[in-house]
């Protein structure tokens, strides 16, 4: 069996679709956490600008490639990520 009827047995399109939707959603939690408490002292800048970079890249890099749902998905991601650093910058000024 080749990889595309592999591909096509497990619905594999409709499946990275569905994960690529939930991309962008994974890091609302934490700006749903941020925004209740205002509590951000544990939360690791650094780390969000990395993340945000690779986000933003790999959404670049399919936009290149034209591949259309992963750079929606990372692209939705780079933006989720974005609200979350400018949360946190905002929070971090509002409590000094």
């Amino acid at each position: 069996m080749t990889r595309e009827q592999v591909a096509a047995r497990l619905r594999w399109h409709s499946f990275v679709w569905a994960i690529g939707l939930l991309n962008p959603f994974m890091i609302l939690p934490q700006l749903w956490q941020i925004w209740s408490t205002w509590d951000v002292a544990a939360i690791s800048l650094p780390f969000l600008y990395v993340l945000f970079f690779l986000q933003a890249t790999f959404s670049l890099h399919c936009f290149f490639t034209r591949d259309k749902m992963l750079m929606w998905s990372n692209g939705g991601a780079a933006a989720s990520t974005l609200l979350v650093i400018l949360s946190v910058i905002y929070f971090k000024q509002a409590l000094l």
